[in-house]
Order: structure tokens, then sequence, then C-alpha cells
């Protein structure tokens, strides 16, 4: 039996996430032992880690809106009765649709420009950065709704109930 593709997309981002993360340790480590023994240093390695950085963190938000991670507050929400919840739920999925959508313009709009803008050291597109938050508001938005659709076509069938009620606190 082959595993399923969500379950290899997740593998690979994590293994991205690990390289990430590797790769930002050695270069820093390196950097480090160069300009405290051979007062010298890696040239580009600022330009590096903070690309790194940028696309470990975007790729950090997107798996913990899979694992629905994200901080939220819902000691008031909790409390409200059953058609309150609904339109609390419904608000806010509106509303972080929102926020996606001008972050998916905005991040499309910076990938254009930094296209063909190059940093000053390494040479990269600079548009690689704003990439990474394109590619987490696109994956999120997706996400968004996936769940949006699961709760409107649920049949509340047995284990068919709503992803955002299905919290690991």
């Amino acid at each position: 039996m082959s595993p399923k593709p969500v379950s290899l997309l997740r593998r690979a981002a994590e293994a991205m996430l690990a390289v990430s993360m590797f790769g930002m340790v050695c270069a820093v480590f390196l950097n480090v032992v160069l300009r405290y023994l051979f007062n010298t240093g890696l040239a580009g390695y600022e330009e590096l880690s903070r690309l790194l950085f940028v696309w470990l963190v975007c790729i950090g938000a997107v798996l913990a809106t899979v694992d629905n991670q994200h901080l939220r507050f819902d000691l008031v929400v909790d409390r409200l009765p059953a058609p309150a919840r609904l339109l609390c739920r419904w608000l806010s999925r509106l509303l972080i649709g929102w926020a996606l959508y001008h972050l998916l313009v905005g991040a499309w709009a910076q990938i254009l420009v930094g296209i063909d803008s190059r940093s000053p050291v390494l040479g990269y597109p600079l548009g690689l950065a704003a990439a990474a938050v394109f590619t987490m508001a696109a994956c999120m938005a997706v996400l968004l709704l996936r769940e949006m659709a699961r709760e409107l076509f649920c049949r509340r069938a047995a284990g068919c109930e709503p992803a955002s009620t299905q919290s690991a606190k």
C-alpha cells in the first residue's frame, strides 16, 4: 500500500524544515569559527540565513495550519450557544480569507518586483523570499477552503465533524 500524497507532502515539508535549520546552523557556526580563529568570515552567510529563515517560518506556519496548532483565543467563543459559535467560526474564517487574499496579492507584487533584483553578495533573485510568503498564503488558503467545504458538506455522519472542532489543545 502506498503512502497518502498528503503524508508525502508533509514529510517533504518537514525535510525542508530540517535542511533549512541545518543549513542555518552550519553557516552561523562556520562563520563564528572563521571570524574567531582566522579573522575572516563568509560573505553571503547573512543572506543565505535570512532566506532560509523566511522559508522555514513560512513552511512551519503551513504545517501549524494543517495540525490546527496556531494560537487562538476561544475562552469566550466556547461559552457561546451553538449558533453563535458557528457564526463566530464563519466570521473568523472570512477574516482569515480576507487577510490571506491581501497576503497573496502583496506577495505576488513583491515577487514581480524582486524577480529582476539580485541580492548583493550571492546574487539570488530577491523574489525568492516573497515566493515563500506567497506559497504559505496559497497553501493556507487551500487549507481554509478545504475546512470550509468540509463543514458545509459534512452530513454529520459517524466521524464527520468540522475540522475546527478537532482541536489538539
